[in-house]
């Protein structure tokens, strides 16, 4: 393993190398050999007799010593990792090396394997063993990228065992135009050593480097050729991760290095991979002037975003500069598949060729608006979607969503945050809004109940609203029918153990309002609980649904923000009638926390009793500071959950 960090990672379609610069090489790479380290390089040694100064004693692995050298001049990246072995289960981890390397534009010389064991050591590279496979681990999410692994299983490894290896990466991926960008981790999760990375950086060349959540400056020895910079990090305690961080907050302190001084130049890059200058297929141009015949601008981009989302799969190519720069709209369109980038450059084809502006914009799903406080890098995205300008208004849609109905203004967007808009006038990044579209679900659940020992029924219905409706759209598209109806039945068999579906799910979706309304029909031969025959009768309802979004972190003595599901709405409504008449009694309670507002009402009167929850988030994060109070009031709505009706 060598120094992996976790913000410059690929993520669905932009491909970032945060281990290795990026820079120019040829598309195609030699073999794998096992040869010494370059001449340029300095390895660090380490003194297996020292006691540790840092040791988190539930760790699998002592990190002694986390080494990158960075060669600008020649593109080469070195690295060295040194762990002490502390359990079994470290054995398990740690003993089977795994070296990830893209052939299309790097390669791979190993340089050294050893195990130390006391005063001794044993060399374990074995060229005979190392494995070449391309393991392809995005399939999953519908990429292909080519990278493959160099696999080494050590032999003979055992508890105390210090595992030491290294090995260099060459070449880079020439679409990012010789650009530099990576980054420098400072703390990880377990305590280090040592943590050392090394930079030669060409003289006449800038380099900006901008610290997050840290001040550590390096060493700098500036020559004719080159500029040396060192971050030579010691005895650097482990991170405390903490659950359910909002995806904008980074709790590792790093440092990052780019060679862009501003986010004018980072468009520049962009808009060189989103010019298109093939004309368009005659299918392509016969598709758009249908779709001009269009009486409306929104009418236009609605048809031609339902094409895009719709009818051109997603799935990536990601071999090579195929990684960063986007397929020709007309070959998206003809093989009716594409990653985000592909179907991007697609649907702002076709809105231009309609006389219609739209772009290109990167976004960062994961960290979202957290880059704004990013030193100006080609690494700061891994997801494409696209603006629109209708009717003198900006829309801001997401090609890769599927089953989005409704009006423009009524599409669903996910918190990017910020991006970059693709575009000639473009300096900055822009901020994305907040989606304004209404999102809610509201459930009504209908109890028949009967005598003790008789049949109850009951009828759900569900509808939902906004992006809510696209979920369970998508959920009734590519899911079984038969699969849906048993997971519904299941939610309630907890409960109701004589449960059972008594007619098929009912769906009924106006795509137009984007409303979708599903009804259920259940039989229960036990509603009623009784210990034995001398025991009061029971039945209970309890808002599961509700339940779940009350959920405590299991770090509740917090130094980060605690995230929040954000936006949501969802309102259970629950109607019983009863087999006789009842105590008639109601009540009305509500809690507000700035982070969420909850409403539980309850009457009975005659032989109707009626319930009523609703839930709304207000806030994506509660701050560390107010978390105690977030989790009183969460306690305090627990308890306000379900209604237990005793038969006397």
């Amino acid at each position: 393993m060598g120094i992996i960090t976790r913000r410059l990672q690929r993520a669905c379609c932009l491909a970032v190398f945060a281990l290795a610069l990026q820079g120019n090489a040829a598309e195609t790479a030699p073999p794998t050999v096992v040869a010494p380290p370059g001449s340029w390089v300095k390895p660090q040694f380490f003194n297996q007799q020292s006691p540790p100064t840092l040791l988190d004693s539930s760790a699998d692995e002592h990190v002694l010593l986390l080494e990158r050298q960075i060669n600008a001049l020649n593109n080469e990246t070195f690295f060295h990792s040194v762990r002490r072995i502390l359990t079994p289960a470290g054995v398990q981890k740690d003993a089977t090396l795994t070296i990830n390397f893209n052939p299309g534009y790097q390669s791979l010389t190993l340089h050294w394997a050893r195990i130390w064991r006391g005063a001794q050591h044993f060399d374990r590279l074995d060229t005979n063993q190392v494995k070449i496979v391309q393991q392809e681990k995005d399939m999953d999410q519908y990429i292909l990228n080519g990278e493959q692994s160099a696999i080494l299983v050590l032999n003979d490894i055992r508890v105390g065992d210090i595992i030491d290896y290294s090995y260099s990466l060459a070449g880079t991926n020439p679409v990012f135009g010789g650009h530099f960008s990576a980054d420098i981790p400072v703390q990880l999760e377990q305590p280090a050593e040592r943590m050392l990375t090394r930079v030669i950086w060409p003289a006449g060349r800038h380099l900006f480097a901008k610290t997050h959540g840290c001040t550590v400056q390096p060493a700098v020895v500036a020559g004719k050729e080159a500029t040396e910079y060192l971050w030579d990090l010691r005895q650097m305690p482990g991170v405390a991760l903490e659950d359910r961080q909002p995806a904008w907050y980074d709790p590792q302190p790093w440092v990052q290095l780019s060679e862009y001084r501003t986010w004018a130049e980072v468009n520049q890059w962009a808009s060189s991979l989103f010019s298109v200058s093939a004309p368009f297929s005659p299918e392509l141009a016969q598709k758009i002037a249908e779709w001009k015949q269009l009486p409306s601008q929104e009418q236009q981009v609605l048809t031609a975003l339902r094409f895009v989302q719709d009818e051109v799969r997603y799935f990536g190519i990601e071999i090579g500069i195929s990684a960063e720069k986007p397929t020709d709209p007309s070959v998206v369109f003809s093989r009716r598949f594409g990653d985000c980038k592909d179907k991007s450059l697609l649907l702002v084809s076709i809105l231009r060729a309609l006389g219609i502006e739209s772009w290109p914009v990167l976004v960062n799903s994961t960290v979202g608006r957290g880059i704004e406080d990013w030193q100006p890098t080609d690494g700061a995205f891994d997801h494409c979607i696209t603006a629109v300008q209708c009717d003198g208004q900006t829309c801001w849609l997401d090609p890769t969503m599927n089953y989005q109905r409704g009006s423009l203004a009524a599409h669903y967007l996910p918190d990017y945050g910020r991006g970059l808009v693709i575009a000639p006038k473009t300096t900055g990044l822009t901020v994305i809004p907040h989606t304004t579209s209404l999102s809610q679900t509201a459930t009504t659940e209908y109890f028949q109940l009967n005598g003790k020992s008789e049949t109850a029924q009951l009828k759900v219905v569900t509808l939902a609203e906004g992006r809510d409706a696209d979920v369970l759209r998508e959920l009734f598209a590519a899911t079984k029918r038969s699969d849906i109806e048993k997971n519904y039945t299941h939610f309630y068999a907890d409960l109701y153990p004589g449960i059972k579906m008594s007619s098929p799910i009912a769906v009924n979706d106006d795509e137009q309002q984007n409303r979708i309304q599903t009804t259920e029909f259940y039989t229960i031969d036990q509603a009623w609980s009784q210990a034995d025959k001398t025991a009061k009768a029971r039945c209970e309802f309890y808002p599961s649904t509700v339940a779940a979004l009350l959920k405590k972190p299991v770090d509740v003595d917090r130094k980060s923000p605690l995230a929040i599901s954000f936006p949501l709405h969802q309102t259970l409504r629950t109607e019983v009638s009863l087999p006789q008449t009842w105590p008639s009694e109601s009540s009305e309670k509500t809690v507000d926390d700035p982070a969420f507002a909850f409403r539980r009402t309850y009457r009975c009167s005659g032989t109707k009793l009626v319930m009523e929850y609703e839930y709304r988030s207000q806030a994506d994060s509660v701050s560390p500071d107010r978390v105690n109070d977030y989790l009183q009031r969460l306690s305090q709505t627990s308890k306000l959950l379900g209604y237990e009706l005793i038969w006397r």
